[in-house]
């Protein structure tokens, strides 16, 4: 009598089964391991631009403490300072293109929000690379340094924007 030694049709279909099951985990797992890392990239980048943006805003606070908003020769004071301090570019002034982007990311009243250019982060000491038609806003407020992306992060069907509503995003 011969002797086979190979495997059977069974044992066969039932490593592809495994090998599938296997595979259809990992792309699975993986897919939720890269969703995480981008959300922490884009949180990681929105943390460091408000960090300056805050340091930027006291020293415009320390050197205005003193002046008075409501007179006009402080006022003008405050203004230059806030010029010469402040990064960026004031969304009130900028392109249609900036200003509707603001707008789809929920920014509906452009006071104090300025668009930070590429040149600006690096300036900053941030390098990060902007995606293109993706700009990020910021508010220059002493309380509440907010950070915007336009370009948003989508998670459960919904669109976050605002550092704020970022981080309390959990898997």
């Amino acid at each position: 009598m011969k002797k086979n030694y190979g495997i059977t049709l069974v044992s066969l279909v039932i490593t592809i089964v495994v090998l599938i099951i296997i595979s259809s985990i990992t792309v699975t797992v993986s897919k939720d391991v890269i969703k995480q890392a981008k959300l922490q990239d884009l949180r990681t980048n929105m943390l460091l631009i408000q960090a300056k943006t805050k340091t930027y805003a006291e020293e415009v606070n320390f050197e205005t403490a003193n002046l008075d908003e409501t007179k006009e020769e402080d006022k003008t004071k405050i203004d230059t300072i806030k010029q010469e301090k402040l990064k960026g570019i004031a969304l009130e002034n900028c392109d249609n293109n900036i200003q509707e982007a603001a707008k789809n990311a929920g920014i509906d009243d452009m006071t104090d929000f300025y668009y930070i250019s590429q040149e600006d982060l690096t300036e900053m000491g941030i390098n990060i690379e902007v995606p293109q038609d993706s700009y990020y806003i910021v508010k220059y407020n002493f309380e509440d340094a907010e950070v915007v992306f336009t370009k948003g992060y989508k998670y459960d069907g919904t669109t976050y924007y605002k550092l704020s509503d970022i981080n309390n995003i959990e898997f």
